[in-house]
């Protein structure tokens, strides 16, 4: 029986074809059946049926796959003009945080809530949109509830886990324990594969496959296609293993870089750990840690005889299966071992390497010679713009003349939100016309919002890090508070790279008094403006042969280091 004519025995005809079409990518063929027919049908089989809300869930998520996002939101109105309903909130709260509606799309999941108070999924969406309006303490409160009512929901433990990183308070040894705890519920090492067969020709071409959600339009891929770009294939094979749930034009250039490329987006861990082993993988690159959709579950059957883990996530993943962990001496100075499962193994020339996007537009003059007044800047998402950091910035605009703030995030376009973040600046003495708020855009437009901005803001203690690329590619210095551990680190590690170490404050009045500084002085700020791409270019944060050959290098070590021991 082919696919078509099992979801005909459940739906109706062109309901089924649009689905069909959408599976095989005929996305405008599905478009095409879903006007025609399929919302006709469906709309004459509700109305005679209030109760066949399976099907206004399955013709709305059609139109979101071909992005027609507004009939989709009317059909998901359809059912709650019937009644309460928690799932078709929980969907409209979901289509609205898409649409960068943030504080509606919370409004939406209380609802959810309401409707079902028991549901622990429902605990952590509210949770983790809270979050990203900026209101973190309620939120990691309500993920908290989600993971004590899900106690056996990997992810959902994940994603508390991330978003303890965002907390103003950074508790090391809290965080080091709760993950612990992650990995010996979820990925006791007795699950793990103790014997491999793999060829153990010590300075052989190796197999290394690198298992993520985000090879697609995300800040790990402007680091790890550098990787990709820069790897030696005499040296080593690449595979990649993709848990991309929306596939974009920058998955298909990655899916080309790789020798071979396998989508693993909704496959059981075990067949994966199949085809990892089928592969013959030597070492195995986890660039997710506990982000959204990784597969961290598949590391811990080690599927290949070395686990390695880097890039995306800024701590321990807890899973001892995980070997190693890539970092540098500045990110992760030595007495911060104590904080990892994994072995700590750091790169002579940092941990990052930075392939600026191709579309940024070349550098601008310095702002502040045409308006006459320093603008500074912060790009970071707002769940890492903490009450402390926000009164390290007030203080910056109350000792800089006639400055302002401009601040860009998702939702950044929320009227709302907006609101919120000038009334905290309000009450710290800053007027709403000091601070500029703008949301999302395209790609090409974030970049060049840093046009209008002289001085960059790095946030803590959860650092940025494409964002702090970003700002020095299109000229704008930033300045990085550094704290102890790895996530208030990673500014320093990128300042040092480019020679601009002088930027990274060691606490908050320096990182106060640093700024104001370097306000000051327009001439130097011009000078630096104008040099700092070069400077990015030629240095070793862009150098992705270099980067590669050291991380190659660590490859072979502990490649060596396994063949002796076996």
């Amino acid at each position: 029986m082919t696919k078509l004519k099992r979801y005909m025995d459940v739906m109706p005809e062109p309901l089924a074809e649009a689905k069909f079409a959408v599976e095989s990518r005929q996305l405008e063929r599905a478009a095409e059946i879903l006007a025609d027919k399929a919302e006709k049908t469906v709309s004459q089989i509700f109305e005679a049926d209030p109760t066949r809300t399976d099907l206004v869930f399955e013709i709305a998520e059609l139109l979101l796959q071909t992005k027609n996002v507004e009939q989709a939101e009317n059909w998901y109105k359809k059912i709650l003009a019937k009644g309460p309903d928690a799932a078709a909130y929980n969907k409209l709260g979901r289509l609205c945080e898409y649409m960068g509606r943030l504080w509606e799309a919370v409004t939406y999941q209380r609802k959810a809530l309401e409707v079902q108070p028991d549901r622990g999924e429902l605990f952590a969406n509210l949770g983790r949109l809270l979050i990203c309006t900026g209101e973190v303490k309620e939120g990691v409160t309500f993920l908290q509830r989600a993971a004590e009512k899900l106690p056996q929901n990997a992810q959902i433990h994940s994603i508390l886990l991330f978003h303890l990183h965002q907390l103003s308070t950074f508790e090391p040894e809290r965080l080091f324990a709760e993950h612990k705890k992650w990995g010996q519920t979820f990925a006791p090492l007795k699950r793990a594969k103790t014997s491999h067969s793999n060829d153990r020709n010590p300075d052989r071409r190796l197999r290394v496959g690198y298992i993520s959600p985000d090879f697609r339009r995300t800040s790990v891929a402007y680091f790890f296609e550098s990787l990709l770009d820069g790897h030696d294939g005499q040296v080593v094979e690449t595979y990649g293993y993709g848990n991309v749930e929306f596939p974009d034009s920058v998955t298909e250039r990655l899916q080309g870089k790789f020798n071979c490329y396998h989508n693993i987006y909704g496959i059981d861990d075990k067949q994966v750990v199949e085809l990892i082993e089928s592969d013959e993988i030597d070492i195995l690159v986890d660039l997710a840690g506990h982000t959204g959709n990784n597969r961290l579950l598949v590391m811990s059957y080690k599927p290949a005889p070395i686990q390695v883990t880097w890039l995306g996530y800024p701590d321990t993943t807890g899973v001892e299966a995980i070997d190693y962990r890539l970092t540098d001496v500045l990110a992760d100075p030595a007495k911060l071992q104590k904080y990892y499962t994994e072995k700590l193994v750091c790169l002579p020339d940092g941990f990052l390497c930075y392939r600026p996007a191709d579309f940024a537009s070349a550098v601008a003059p310095l702002p502040a010679e045409k308006n006459g007044f320093i603008t500074f800047g912060s790009f970071n998402n707002n769940c890492k713009m903490n009450k402390v950091v926000i009164g390290l910035w007030a203080k910056i605009l109350k000792e800089t003349q006639n400055s302002r703030l401009l601040l860009k995030f998702k939702g950044g376009n929320d009227e709302q939100i907006r609101q919120r973040y000038h009334q905290q600046f309000r009450e710290l003495g800053i007027e709403k016309e000091k601070v500029l708020i703008y949301g999302w855009g395209r790609p090409d437009e974030h970049l060049k919002l840093y046009d209008h901005v002289d001085i960059a803001l790095d946030t803590y203690p959860y650092n940025g890090t494409t964002t702090t690329c970003e700002a020095l590619w299109m000229g704008v210095p930033v300045v990085s508070l550094v704290g102890q551990y790895h996530a208030s680190r990673v500014g320093l590690s990128i300042l040092s790279r480019v020679g601009l170490e002088f930027f990274a404050a060691s606490n908050p009045e320096e990182y106060v008094s640093k700024t104001i500084a370097l306000a000051s002085n327009i001439q130097s700020l011009a000078q630096i403006r104008t040099s700092m791409r070069a400077r990015i270019a030629n240095s070793g944060l862009c150098y992705a042969k270099g980067f590669a050959r050291n991380l190659e290098a660590a490859y072979r070590k502990m490649w060596h280091r396994w063949t002796e021991t076996e």
